[in-house]
């Protein structure tokens, strides 16, 4: 595995638990969109908001498992990871969340440029 990518997608998980949105501004591609398990795309400043006002809260994500897919250009990264949130004011609840990601190079720095959530 790389452990760099290994590392952003740990980074990631680590900063959206702790609502810290000054991380997750540096991991993000600028054009980085969040595919909730809804279908809902989000812009990333959407979320970044959403995270922000306390709209969308993230308690703990636990990790189980990660698998890593180089490609041409980028990474892909698939995690499956049990995150407590609670989402537009409902309460806490876990979540097994099996999120593929897009690591991309964006002026020489890898940042994840897309993540696509369903359950597992």
């Amino acid at each position: 595995m790389n452990d760099e990518i290994l590392n952003l997608y740990r980074a990631f998980n680590t900063a959206m638990a702790a609502d810290d949105t000054v991380t997750l501004d540096q991991l993000l591609a600028p054009t980085f969109t969040l595919t909730h398990m809804t279908g809902y795309v989000q812009p990333r400043a959407e979320w970044l908001r959403e995270i922000q006002q306390g709209t969308m809260r993230y308690f703990s994500s636990v990790e189980d498992r990660v698998t890593m897919k180089e490609t041409a250009t980028d990474w892909q990264v698939t995690g499956q990871n049990r995150v407590v949130a609670s989402i537009h004011g409902s309460r806490q609840h876990e979540w097994p969340l099996n999120t593929v990601m897009t690591v991309s190079k964006v002026e020489g720095k890898w940042q994840i440029a897309a993540a696509v959530v369903t359950t597992y």
